[in-house]
Formats: structure tokens, C-alpha cells, sequence
């Protein structure tokens, strides 16, 4: 009875709760969401990544791909799961700003999610159907000044990161083309590949292959710096766009009030699974670089791209509609 009570003393804590957080765990298959279609680059990364995860934890990580409402249904889906373990989500670190981008939110990313750790990041490249005659980026912003009811570009998700990338080398360079609007990455890509759209903003890791096969022209990277992956393509700097700089950073999160024993064994399995030297070298191939960090640096991280964000956004003067 005194063990019991001393228990029930201490702050926050109940029989309940201490059994919960020492229960074996996992028990079961664990939900990866991608908050995109199926095909494009969170893909590349997330899938072969899950699939050795069950060497670590014992359990599959089945993905459910959960696109549209620029991640916000996915994510809301995670945001509002169990926080046992149980489910987990990976996205950009560019939903640091949506709550300054869209009018409405379903969820409070710094409320409602706990990151787990950042994974990787890829540059983003603008490329183009290879019927267009221009073979660099300037070459094609002159075209596209010169008719611009002739261009599109294909967003694949309002708000995303290759949108913005975009909408920083649209404000840069002048340009104003039709914009044909996703719901991921995949349908975005296959519409350039197809020639119904000019031009799209991709993560690296998702089109090197079709740079490979000719199927798609490369322009530049959104960069500072270029791609030990695709050392030939220059970025937006030396094509005259400076400004015109971003990249997708990818993180896990769990629903808040996840146990921290769970996300510590969860952050812990994510970093020796991205150090298997097969999977790093695959994903380096695809374009990825691989840059864990621990909960606590991811959280200060996305502070500081929200405040990044919150200077740049102003100037886009875009305000969206989450759903």
C-alpha cells in the first residue's frame, strides 16, 4: 500500500500510465502516413527506409499514403491518432509555416505532433519537357517572358515547398505562368513527362532517372550549392536567381503525448536504419542526403524555418485555403 500510494503522489503520473509507457512495445504493425500520393519523392525516401525498419523493431511499418489539402489530411489524420507508438507521419519541414500560409488549419503542428527526428534532404530542380527549346534555365525564362500564356507550371501541392520554390523564381525572374494545380508529386511529374504541362519543381531524388533517360531536362537546382548526385546541373545562383533557393528536409513526427521511451526507441531505430551503408548509398543514388538529428534539434529547427518563413511570406503575399 505505501509503494502504491507513493505513486500516486508524484505529479502526473497514475498506475495506468506507468503500466502503458512499460508495456512491451511494439506489439504490432506500425502506420507510416505519407501525406502524398503515391510516386513522388517522400516515397523514394520513406519506402525502402520502412521496409528495414522491421529489422530494428520487430514489427512492419505499413505506409498508407493519405494525399491532398497540401498534407494537411494526412497530417491532421496523425495529429488526431492514438499516441501509443503506434502511428507515425513524415513530411517537409515546410509545414513549419502553414499555419502563416493558410487561413484555416485542422491541426497545430507544434501542439499537436512531437518530431521524432529529421531523416534527409534533397534539393529541389526545375525541369522541363524536353520538347521546349531551352536548354538552360535563362533560356527558358525568356521564352516564357516572351509568351507567357505558352508555359505552365505544374504545382504539386499548394503551399509545398516546390510551389514556393517556384514562387521565389517566379518573383525573381519575372515570370507569371499558368499554374496547374495537383495533388502530389507524382500526377505533377507524369503531366510534364506527358507534355500537357512546361514545368515543374521536383525533389531531385524523384526525377534522376528520367534526367538519365531524357524524358525530362534538367534547368537548375534551387541551391545554393550543387549536387554531389547530379554534379552537371547548375543551380538557380549561377543562372542568375540567387534568391531563388529551397529544398525539401525530411522529418518523422508522432502524435503529441506519445511516451518518450517509445519516441526514443522510435528516433534510435530511425538513425541505425538510415546508417545501413545499402540503404545510404541507395538513397544518395536517388539523390538524398542523409542528416539525422535528435528530437530536441528538430523542434528547434522548425522554429527556425517558421521564422525564416514569416520574413519571406509577406513578399509572396499568398493566403490559402487548407482543404
Amino acid at each position: 500500500m505505501r509503494r502504491r500510494t507513493w505513486l500516486a503522489a508524484l505529479p502526473g503520473l497514475s498506475l495506468a500510465g506507468l503500466a502503458r509507457a512499460q508495456a512491451p512495445w511494439p506489439t504490432r504493425p506500425i502506420r507510416l502516413i505519407i501525406p502524398y500520393p503515391p510516386g513522388g519523392g517522400t516515397d523514394t525516401l520513406a519506402r525502402p527506409w520502412a521496409e528495414r525498419m522491421r529489422a530494428r523493431l520487430g514489427q512492419p511499418v505499413v505506409i498508407e499514403n493519405r494525399g491532398g489539402a497540401a498534407t494537411n489530411i494526412g497530417m491532421e489524420a496523425a495529429a488526431r491518432a492514438a499516441p501509443d507508438g503506434y502511428t507515425i507521419v513524415i513530411n517537409a519541414d515546410n509545414i513549419a509555416y502553414f499555419a502563416m500560409l493558410y487561413r484555416r488549419m485542422p491541426y497545430d503542428l507544434f501542439r499537436d505532433l512531437t518530431p521524432i527526428g529529421y531523416m534527409a534532404e534533397t534539393p529541389l530542380v526545375v525541369g522541363i519537357n524536353p520538347a521546349i527549346p531551352a536548354r538552360t534555365l535563362r533560356e527558358f525564362v525568356a521564352l516564357a517572358k516572351a509568351d507567357p500564356r505558352k508555359f505552365s507550371f505544374a504545382n504539386p501541392s499548394v503551399g509545398s515547398p516546390h510551389h514556393l520554390g517556384y514562387e521565389l523564381l517566379a518573383k525573381e525572374a519575372g515570370l507569371d505562368l499558368v499554374q496547374a494545380e495537383y495533388r502530389g508529386g507524382g500526377p505533377a511529374m507524369n503531366d510534364v513527362l506527358a507534355g500537357h504541362v512546361s514545368l515543374g519543381v521536383f525533389s531531385l531524388g524523384s526525377v534522376t532517372q528520367h534526367f538519365a533517360a531524357g524524358t525530362l531536362r534538367p534547368l537548375a537546382l534551387l541551391s545554393p550549392r550543387r549536387a554531389s548526385a547530379a554534379p552537371d546541373i547548375p543551380t538557380t545562383a549561377e543562372e542568375g536567381f540567387p534568391r531563388a533557393v529551397n529544398a525539401l528536409r525530411f522529418l518523422l513526427f508522432a502524435p503529441a503525448g506519445t511516451p518518450a521511451p517509445i519516441v526514443a526507441t522510435l528516433h534510435e531505430a530511425m538513425v541505425a536504419t538510415l546508417e545501413e551503408p545499402a540503404l545510404r548509398e541507395q538513397l544518395t543514388r536517388a539523390g538524398f542526403e542523409i542528416t539525422p538529428s535528435t528530437p530536441e534539434q528538430a523542434l528547434a529547427m522548425l522554429r527556425a524555418e517558421r521564422d525564416r518563413w514569416a520574413e519571406i511570406l509577406p513578399a509572396l503575399n499568398l493566403q490559402l485555403d487548407a482543404g
